[in-house]
């Protein structure tokens, strides 16, 4: 009596608001488009265009040819038919995600902020930095955090609410493939499991996300927005301009690098945001160039081509064979290329994944990358850059680099390939293409983190909307 008294209590506080309603709008074919704030619906509609897109299914597909566990997990998955078993693996993955998230501290937080990878770590922690004196509750998915104690509540929460959410995830399995349900499924666990932290928690006024895709932080968002409470997003990398699709960023405050975010956000897809510029972490320094190459770097992303990298280092070290050649694996070990080989037949190469990127940038006197953001960290430490992309499957200019002019784009290695970017990167119009992404950039990025600073504020210290 006792178990079923406390679970009926736990279920009124994870189901305030209506669920079964904008879950069976969720296969709709833009349930996003019509809204201009985030909601359950609109969360995982998002969720949905991001994990099915060209795009995210090759990464899928990289990440299990690449790691035994994934595949292993994904062809139990599709034998197991989705009558009941395949439903079932998907809840205990909502139940995984919520767990993961540790027991919350509801002591007198004004805002909660949600971050996954480094980056977003990073970026979360930059802006949190510029509210000095602001309590904000610092959540981020661990596996360690399964295990902790007090976590019989949260279970028992979400297998009362199994009856509820079961018939979606039964459609989930017939409708997609395991990545693309587990990710809908996660951002529906992610919704419940804060709209339990925002019911309990009165006084927090803000909800601070770095990413306008990932399950958890939309599931945070679509949470806050239904609560009444403001949504502020900080961009974590340079949005892709030609990605398959650009998700809109529908918070209440963004504060993105530059007018170039802005820019591709109102072009390719929505921003109802109130935008406070940045500019890129870190010291910005001058570009250095060199009497000539001692250090050469590959900065890889996800979709490796390894042929091709293997096929450059080959065509450098007989042109030039006392180039140093450092291969930055994707920070992302699931994605992490293997060039041991390639290592060992070539003595000037080193393979490293995971290094701080400013010291290996600083390592280097030119780097090559593919289709990948790094190239806005490389400029603004000061080294000169170059596209190439048969370094990776994406198309071309994913990221819009090449046709702003941002990046110089090149074909191939070849001896005059340094004086030819030298000249791209000194043209007078460069550094105000470099502002656009990076509004710090030969700027003071103390009077820029003041004024976003004054613009968060009123959204992370306001009460929250009762209205």
């Amino acid at each position: 009596m006792a178990l079923a008294t406390f679970r009926t209590k736990q279920n009124e506080t994870a189901f305030e608001a209506d669920i079964e309603t904008p879950l069976a709008t969720v296969f709709e074919a833009e349930p996003e488009v019509r809204r201009d704030r985030y909601n359950l619906a609109t969360a995982l509609g998002i969720i949905r265009r991001m994990e099915t897109s060209s795009a995210r299914s090759a990464v899928f597909a990289e990440i299990k040819n690449k790691n035994p566990v994934y595949r292993l997990v994904d062809t139990l998955y599709a034998k197991a038919g989705y009558g009941f078993l395949q439903p079932l693996v998907l809840f205990i993955y909502m139940l995984k995600s919520v767990l993961s998230l540790g027991k919350f501290d509801y002591s007198g937080h004004e805002a909660v902020a949600i971050s996954n990878f480094q980056n977003e770590h990073n970026a979360i922690n930059r802006l949190v930095a510029l509210l000095p004196g602001t309590r904000v509750m610092m959540l981020s998915p661990k596996l360690c955090n399964l295990f902790s104690r007090d976590q019989l509540r949260t279970t028992i929460s979400m297998i009362g609410a199994a009856p509820r959410v079961f018939p979606f995830l039964s459609r989930l399995a017939r409708s997609y493939g395991f990545m693309p349900s587990a990710r809908m499924a996660s951002g529906l666990a992610y919704y419940i499991r804060f709209s339990q932290l925002l019911a309990r928690h009165p006084g927090m006024s803000a909800a601070i996300v770095a990413s306008n895709y990932s399950p958890e932080a939309l599931g945070l968002s679509a949470a806050a927005h239904n609560k009444n409470r403001k949504v502020v997003y900080v961009n974590h990398a340079p949005v892709p301009a030609n990605g398959a699709m650009v998700p809109p960023v529908l918070a209440d405050c963004a504060v993105f690098y530059g007018n170039a975010t802005r820019s591709t956000y109102e072009r390719e897809s929505r921003c109802n945001a109130e935008v406070a510029l940045i500019g890129q972490p870190g010291t910005a320094r001058p570009m250095e160039w060199r009497d000539e190459i001692r250090t050469l770097g590959i900065f890889l992303t996800a979709l490796t081509c390894a042929k091709s990298v293997e096929k450059l280092v080959t065509t450098i070290s007989e042109s030039r064979p006392g180039l140093q050649i450092l291969i930055r694996n994707h920070p992302v070990a699931l994605l992490k290329s293997d060039f041991s080989d390639l290592a060992a037949k070539h003595k000037n190469v080193k393979i490293t994944i995971g290094n701080p990127l400013e010291d290996e940038i600083a390592a280097c006197d030119l780097i090559l990358c593919g289709n990948s953001g790094v190239a806005m960290n490389v400029l603004r430490e000061g080294r000169p850059v170059a596209y190439l992309d048969s370094l990776d499957k994406l198309n071309h200019d994913y990221c819009g680099f090449i046709q702003s002019r941002l990046v110089c784009d090149v074909k191939n290695w070849s001896g005059d390939l340094y004086p030819m970017i030298k000249a791209f990167y000194t043209r007078p119009d460069w550094q105000r293409v470099m502002k656009d992404y990076d509004a710090s950039y030969n700027s003071d990025i103390s009077q820029l983190e003041y004024m976003a600073a004054q613009t968060i504020l009123r959204y992370v210290s306001s009460k929250p909307d009762r209205g």
